[in-house]
Protein backbone atom coordinates (compact mmCIF):
# COMPACT_ATOMS: atom_id res chain seq x y z
CA UNK A 1 0.00 0.00 0.00
CA UNK A 2 1.45 3.64 -0.75
CA UNK A 3 2.78 5.39 1.96
CA UNK A 4 0.15 8.53 2.23
CA UNK A 5 2.32 11.96 1.72
CA UNK A 6 3.41 13.71 4.59
CA UNK A 7 1.76 17.82 4.43
CA UNK A 8 2.69 18.40 7.70
CA UNK A 9 5.74 20.55 6.34
CA UNK A 10 9.10 22.07 6.95
CA UNK A 11 11.49 23.93 4.56
CA UNK A 12 10.50 24.03 1.06
CA UNK A 13 12.13 25.38 -2.13
CA UNK A 14 10.71 29.34 -2.84
CA UNK A 15 9.24 27.47 -6.04
CA UNK A 16 7.00 25.30 -4.09
CA UNK A 17 5.54 28.45 -2.93
CA UNK A 18 2.45 30.89 -3.20
CA UNK A 19 3.64 34.49 -3.58
CA UNK A 20 2.09 37.17 -2.35
CA UNK A 21 0.99 38.92 -5.70
CA UNK A 22 -0.54 35.25 -6.68
CA UNK A 23 -2.29 34.48 -3.36
CA UNK A 24 -5.54 34.34 -5.48
CA UNK A 25 -4.19 30.36 -6.55
CA UNK A 26 -5.00 29.40 -3.06
CA UNK A 27 -9.02 29.69 -3.93
CA UNK A 28 -8.20 27.02 -6.64
CA UNK A 29 -8.44 23.49 -6.08
CA UNK A 30 -6.12 23.02 -8.97
CA UNK A 31 -3.35 24.73 -6.98
CA UNK A 32 -1.60 22.13 -5.38
CA UNK A 33 -0.89 24.16 -1.28
CA UNK A 34 2.43 22.32 -0.08
CA UNK A 35 2.81 22.91 3.84
CA UNK A 36 6.17 24.05 5.21
CA UNK A 37 8.07 27.69 5.46
CA UNK A 38 10.73 29.41 2.94
CA UNK A 39 12.41 32.78 2.36
CA UNK A 40 11.41 33.92 -1.25
CA UNK A 41 13.68 35.86 -3.61
CA UNK A 42 12.34 39.05 -2.70
CA UNK A 43 14.14 38.21 1.18
CA UNK A 44 9.53 37.70 2.54
CA UNK A 45 8.62 35.10 3.81
CA UNK A 46 6.50 32.33 3.43
CA UNK A 47 4.73 29.34 5.96
CA UNK A 48 1.72 27.48 4.86
CA UNK A 49 -0.26 24.81 7.08
CA UNK A 50 -2.83 22.33 6.55
CA UNK A 51 -5.13 21.35 9.63
CA UNK A 52 -8.38 19.62 9.68
CA UNK A 53 -11.01 20.40 12.35
CA UNK A 54 -13.50 17.37 13.44
CA UNK A 55 -17.34 18.09 14.30
CA UNK A 56 -16.33 22.13 13.43
CA UNK A 57 -17.98 24.41 10.82
CA UNK A 58 -16.80 27.52 8.91
CA UNK A 59 -19.82 29.07 11.02
CA UNK A 60 -18.37 28.19 14.07
CA UNK A 61 -14.77 29.75 13.01
CA UNK A 62 -16.69 33.57 11.80
CA UNK A 63 -18.23 33.45 15.66
CA UNK A 64 -15.24 32.27 17.12
CA UNK A 65 -13.22 35.00 15.75
CA UNK A 66 -15.68 37.53 16.74
CA UNK A 67 -16.31 36.40 19.99
CA UNK A 68 -12.70 35.48 21.33
CA UNK A 69 -12.70 40.02 21.27
CA UNK A 70 -15.20 40.46 23.39
CA UNK A 71 -12.83 39.86 27.44
CA UNK A 72 -9.34 38.30 27.59
CA UNK A 73 -10.60 34.83 29.13
CA UNK A 74 -12.72 34.05 25.80
CA UNK A 75 -9.09 34.09 23.84
CA UNK A 76 -7.48 32.19 27.31
CA UNK A 77 -9.93 29.00 26.84
CA UNK A 78 -8.01 28.07 23.72
CA UNK A 79 -4.70 27.48 25.85
CA UNK A 80 -4.61 29.13 28.94
CA UNK A 81 -0.50 28.68 29.13
CA UNK A 82 -0.10 30.26 25.55
CA UNK A 83 -3.35 32.66 25.06
CA UNK A 84 -2.98 35.87 27.39
CA UNK A 85 -6.07 37.58 26.12
CA UNK A 86 -7.54 38.71 22.46
CA UNK A 87 -9.45 42.10 23.20
CA UNK A 88 -11.26 43.66 19.92
CA UNK A 89 -11.26 47.68 19.49
CA UNK A 90 -14.75 47.60 18.00
CA UNK A 91 -16.86 44.99 20.64
CA UNK A 92 -20.21 46.50 19.08
CA UNK A 93 -20.22 44.95 15.70
CA UNK A 94 -20.48 41.77 17.86
CA UNK A 95 -24.22 42.29 18.58
CA UNK A 96 -25.21 43.83 15.50
CA UNK A 97 -27.67 41.55 14.38
CA UNK A 98 -27.90 43.13 10.66
CA UNK A 99 -24.40 41.55 10.12
CA UNK A 100 -23.26 37.95 9.26
CA UNK A 101 -20.96 36.06 11.02
CA UNK A 102 -17.97 37.16 9.08
CA UNK A 103 -18.99 40.86 8.81
CA UNK A 104 -19.13 40.69 12.66
CA UNK A 105 -15.17 40.76 12.30
CA UNK A 106 -14.14 42.83 9.27
CA UNK A 107 -13.21 45.81 9.58
CA UNK A 108 -12.43 45.26 13.07
CA UNK A 109 -9.01 45.24 15.70
CA UNK A 110 -7.79 42.92 18.14
CA UNK A 111 -4.98 43.33 20.48
CA UNK A 112 -3.93 39.46 20.72
CA UNK A 113 -1.38 38.72 23.74
CA UNK A 114 0.29 35.65 23.84
CA UNK A 115 3.26 33.62 25.52
CA UNK A 116 5.92 33.18 23.48
CA UNK A 117 9.35 32.17 23.99
CA UNK A 118 10.83 34.99 25.32
CA UNK A 119 7.77 36.23 27.20
CA UNK A 120 4.46 38.09 26.50
CA UNK A 121 4.32 39.10 22.88
CA UNK A 122 1.79 41.36 21.60
CA UNK A 123 0.07 41.24 18.14
CA UNK A 124 -2.91 43.93 16.76
CA UNK A 125 -4.78 41.68 14.10
CA UNK A 126 -6.48 43.93 11.66
CA UNK A 127 -9.11 41.65 9.94
CA UNK A 128 -10.59 42.58 6.20
CA UNK A 129 -13.18 41.95 4.26
CA UNK A 130 -11.75 39.15 1.36
CA UNK A 131 -12.40 41.65 -1.21
CA UNK A 132 -10.88 44.39 0.43
CA UNK A 133 -7.17 42.85 0.47
CA UNK A 134 -7.08 41.42 -3.34
CA UNK A 135 -9.68 38.40 -3.62
CA UNK A 136 -12.58 38.20 -5.84
CA UNK A 137 -16.23 37.41 -3.72
CA UNK A 138 -17.30 35.44 -6.64
CA UNK A 139 -14.51 33.30 -7.01
CA UNK A 140 -15.31 32.58 -3.24
CA UNK A 141 -18.82 31.68 -3.80
CA UNK A 142 -18.52 29.41 -6.94
CA UNK A 143 -15.71 27.04 -5.81
CA UNK A 144 -15.35 24.96 -2.57
CA UNK A 145 -14.35 27.46 -0.37
CA UNK A 146 -16.83 27.65 2.82
CA UNK A 147 -15.03 31.11 3.91
CA UNK A 148 -12.33 32.67 3.75
CA UNK A 149 -10.66 34.97 7.14
CA UNK A 150 -8.02 37.25 5.82
CA UNK A 151 -6.06 39.46 8.26
CA UNK A 152 -3.45 41.92 8.22
CA UNK A 153 -0.99 41.90 11.56
CA UNK A 154 1.30 44.15 13.45
CA UNK A 155 3.89 43.18 15.81
CA UNK A 156 4.84 45.12 18.80
CA UNK A 157 8.63 45.74 19.77
CA UNK A 158 11.82 44.86 17.84
CA UNK A 159 13.27 41.26 17.02
CA UNK A 160 13.81 39.17 18.41
CA UNK A 161 10.89 39.85 20.97
CA UNK A 162 9.03 40.34 17.64
CA UNK A 163 9.05 39.34 14.17
CA UNK A 164 8.00 41.43 11.10
CA UNK A 165 4.87 42.36 10.04
CA UNK A 166 2.82 40.12 7.88
CA UNK A 167 -0.69 38.90 6.11
CA UNK A 168 -2.93 35.68 6.64
CA UNK A 169 -5.47 33.94 5.26
CA UNK A 170 -7.65 31.03 6.25
CA UNK A 171 -8.92 29.10 3.48
CA UNK A 172 -11.95 26.97 5.21
CA UNK A 173 -13.37 23.69 3.05
CA UNK A 174 -16.24 21.62 3.91
CA UNK A 175 -15.13 17.87 4.39
CA UNK A 176 -16.92 14.76 5.56
CA UNK A 177 -17.48 15.50 9.42
CA UNK A 178 -15.90 18.72 9.92
CA UNK A 179 -13.74 21.61 7.77
CA UNK A 180 -10.47 21.50 6.32
CA UNK A 181 -8.42 25.06 7.17
CA UNK A 182 -6.01 26.17 4.90
CA UNK A 183 -3.90 28.85 5.97
CA UNK A 184 -1.26 30.59 4.22
CA UNK A 185 1.02 33.74 5.78
CA UNK A 186 3.00 36.21 3.87
CA UNK A 187 5.62 37.90 6.44
CA UNK A 188 7.07 41.37 5.14
CA UNK A 189 3.21 41.45 2.96
CA UNK A 190 0.70 43.62 3.56
CA UNK A 191 -2.01 45.49 1.81
CA UNK A 192 -2.34 49.03 2.38
CA UNK A 193 -5.21 51.03 0.14
CA UNK A 194 -6.33 48.22 -1.95
CA UNK A 195 -2.77 47.76 -3.21
CA UNK A 196 0.17 45.22 -2.33
CA UNK A 197 2.76 46.83 0.44
CA UNK A 198 6.41 45.26 1.20
CA UNK A 199 7.06 45.92 4.52
CA UNK A 200 10.55 44.91 4.74
CA UNK A 201 13.03 46.94 3.05
CA UNK A 202 14.55 46.19 0.18
CA UNK A 203 18.04 43.91 0.45
CA UNK A 204 16.89 42.62 3.05
CA UNK A 205 16.62 38.77 3.81
CA UNK A 206 14.25 37.65 6.72
CA UNK A 207 15.77 34.92 8.80
CA UNK A 208 14.22 31.69 7.99
CA UNK A 209 13.58 30.97 11.99
CA UNK A 210 10.65 34.01 12.21
CA UNK A 211 8.78 32.03 9.14
CA UNK A 212 9.31 28.26 11.24
CA UNK A 213 8.50 30.00 14.41
CA UNK A 214 5.25 30.95 12.49
CA UNK A 215 4.64 28.00 11.34
CA UNK A 216 5.04 26.29 14.67
CA UNK A 217 2.75 28.82 16.20
CA UNK A 218 -0.32 28.09 13.86
CA UNK A 219 0.26 24.12 13.71
CA UNK A 220 -0.13 24.69 17.78
CA UNK A 221 -3.36 27.00 18.24
CA UNK A 222 -5.18 25.41 15.12
CA UNK A 223 -4.79 21.83 17.35
CA UNK A 224 -5.69 23.68 20.09
CA UNK A 225 -8.69 25.30 18.35
CA UNK A 226 -10.17 22.05 16.44
CA UNK A 227 -9.82 20.26 19.95
CA UNK A 228 -11.76 22.90 22.06
CA UNK A 229 -14.07 24.79 19.71
CA UNK A 230 -17.28 22.42 19.59
CA UNK A 231 -17.37 22.82 23.21
CA UNK A 232 -17.00 26.37 22.92
CA UNK A 233 -19.78 27.30 20.53
CA UNK A 234 -22.18 25.24 21.99
CA UNK A 235 -21.60 26.70 25.44
CA UNK A 236 -21.61 30.18 24.48
CA UNK A 237 -23.41 30.33 21.35
CA UNK A 238 -26.85 32.33 21.81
Amino acid sequence: MEKKKDRSGGPISPAEAVSFAERKLLLSDETLQKDGYTVMPDGTGYVSNTTRMTGVTPEMIDWYIAWRGLAPQNYAAVNPEKHISAVSMQKERFDDEDLTGAEKYWDTTQTVIQNGPMGPCTEYVNFKCPSDVGFDMDALKSGNTAGLVCARVYAEGQPPQAGPDYFVCHRMIKTDGGIEIRSGYWIGWTVRYGKDYKQLPDGFCMPPVFAMEILMKNRQEMADLAGVLPGLYAKNYT
